[in-house]
């Protein structure tokens, strides 16, 4: 019986953190896993910060911003506005970015802090969806099961 409480409490924390992890997407606010350390130590490998879109005009010099590279979504930070973009700098890399990031590959302004580690968890989900569903099914069916339960006590009282 410890074990079922226990695997099923496991079960609605890691479906409660995913929950907490796309919450401000309510809002406007889009998450990104940060996987390099160009960003350190404000934004840490793992972590999750979230970004959203503005208008060109809006983004100021010290802003974090993201931005869609060949591969990659990259969070820099602005050291210069240009007339067509902006020049930028991973804030633990001695020199700016080699690539100017033109106005049209920006994705949004990125937050100045980040939650530490969850973006491992959030990129697993993400890549493994059919794990949430699972839990999902295990939680209802749990739930179900328990509904049955309680009213068969209550009718045996």
């Amino acid at each position: 019986m410890i074990i079922k409480k226990v695997f099923l409490s496991t079960l609605y924390i890691l479906l409660l953190l995913y929950l907490v992890i796309f919450i401000p997407t309510l809002w406007g606010y889009k998450p990104l896993v940060i996987i390099s350390g160009s960003m350190e130590p404000i934004l840490k490998v793992g972590g999750i910060l979230y970004y959203k879109e503005i208008g060109t005009q809006d983004y100021k010099n010290n802003d974090i911003v993201v931005f869609k590279s060949t591969k990659y979504l990259i969070s820099h930070r602005i050291v210069e506005i240009t007339d067509d973009g902006f020049i930028t700098k991973g804030d633990a890399n001695k020199n700016i970015d080699s690539n100017k990031v033109y106005f049209n590959k920006a994705l949004g302004k990125g937050t100045n802090w980040s939650i530490p580690y969850i973006g491992y968890y959030a990129d697993f989900i993400y890549k493994n969806k059919w794990i949430l569903v699972i839990i999902l099914i295990i939680l209802i069916i749990n739930s179900k099961l328990s509904h049955c339960v309680v009213e068969e006590n209550e009718e045996n009282i």
